[in-house]
């Protein structure tokens, strides 16, 4: 049997909207970006507090078979994030690799 990988990687941003001046402005800012996220094909979500008036916590995760291709992939997510209207105080990538050898 061919080993099989499963690569996952998560961006984790700390996003602040330093304009928005109730959480009214900020939720429409942050579905708009989520949004984009998921019509690319991200899984998102809000990690951290909801009721931060300038403040974003975002998980954004993808999984491929392909390490290259997840590189790529969270790439455009980080260029996604970087063209908000948010200002990314903070930006962490993780990656996690599964092999069906430890199985065996």
């Amino acid at each position: 049997m061919d080993d099989v990988r499963v690569h996952t990687g998560t961006l984790i941003a700390d996003l602040h909207l330093r304009w928005a001046d109730s959480l009214k402005e900020r939720r429409k800012v942050l579905r708009s970006l989520v949004d984009r996220l998921r019509l690319d094909g991200y899984a998102v979500a809000q990690v951290g507090p909801a009721d931060l008036l300038q403040r974003v916590f975002l998980a954004v995760t993808e999984v491929s078979g392909n390490m290259t291709h997840l590189e790529e992939r969270l790439d455009g997510a980080e260029r996604t994030l970087v063209a908000s209207e948010f200002e990314v105080a903070h930006l962490v990538r993780e990656y996690h690799t599964w092999s069906d050898s430890s199985l065996r």
